[in-house]
């Protein structure tokens, strides 16, 4: 029965990454298309874009479980849902984090690599969606600010990349930290956990956990940085104290999780916004 279950999750897992792969490639040739063709505004066709992405990762993550392959679980989706102006920051344990984040977002900017910028499977929706471009530009920072000054609220993940197996939190670039010290957005904390930890950098999709994993995010209350701002004297100064109170709180909070241990391990699907209560 086991090797049975080991091989259903397999299955499960490369079905679900090719669809992933196969209805990126398909909504880029036809429905962004489309949109371009409905709305010609362009605010109104970045926020239907992203409002369509918001649906497909949705529709991705519960096939994931109808597959059995995964569980997830959400605390406080109520202070996601309702963010504007605000940096949700978030730890990277998975390959798939900003799925699950944007699945439970109508509207979220974000920060893309130049890979998925210029990937056939992924480029149609992160540019239809205006998503911002890391392209190592000295006018990204601003870009971002603007965003975050019309309202919106911007995902970023501070390590850069995905943690390795067997660790929980890499360095954090400075990215968050300057663009918080340039626009005094606050913080929007997002904790992400895997148990048992799986699709971490540098491995495969197809080395999959001896069991159906469970992902849970916790979305915490907002993190002020006004008074780190007005104490810096200058955005650099301010930046460099952001981003070591960020990284502190950030492994402060994954290190009590790890003490307290979750409970959480076999639960059950849970719809996010029953508080956590079981979904019918």
């Amino acid at each position: 029965m086991q090797r049975l279950d080991f091989l259903r999750r397999l299955v499960g897992t490369g079905l679900s990454f090719a669809l992933f792969g196969l209805g990126g490639l398909l909504i880029g040739l036809i429905a962004f298309p489309l949109i371009r063709l409905v709305h010609r505004n362009y605010d109104r066709r970045q926020r239907a874009a992203q409002w369509l992405i918001h649906k497909t990762f949705a529709f991705f993550m519960d096939m994931m479980h109808v597959l059995g392959v995964l569980d997830y679980e959400i605390r406080g989706l109520e202070k996601l849902q309702g963010s504007h102006g605000e940096l949700i920051v978030a730890n990277h344990p998975t390959l798939i984090d900003v799925v699950f984040l944007i699945s439970r977002l109508p509207r979220a900017d974000c920060i893309v690599k130049t890979a998925l910028w210029n990937n056939p499977f992924t480029r149609g929706p992160v540019q239809s969606a205006g998503y911002i471009l890391n392209d190592g530009s000295p006018t990204l920072v601003s870009r971002c600010v603007e965003r975050l000054q019309s309202d919106a609220s911007l995902i970023i993940f501070p390590e850069g990349t995905r943690t390795s197996k067997g660790s929980h939190l890499n360095d954090f670039q400075r990215g968050a930290a300057n663009i918080a010290a340039r626009s005094g957005a606050p913080f929007r904390p997002v904790i992400i956990r895997c148990t048992p930890s799986t699709l971490t950098k540098n491995e495969k999709w197809y080395q999959i956990p001896s069991r159906r994993f469970l992902i849970t995010l916790d979305v915490l209350d907002v993190l002020p940085v006004n008074d780190i701002i007005a104490n810096a004297g200058n955005p650099s100064v301010a930046a460099r104290h952001i981003n070591t109170m960020l990284h502190g709180f950030f492994d402060k909070e994954l290190q009590k999780h790890e003490h307290a241990g979750t409970g959480a391990e076999g639960a059950d699907h849970l719809d996010p916004g029953t508080g956590g209560h079981p979904a019918s």
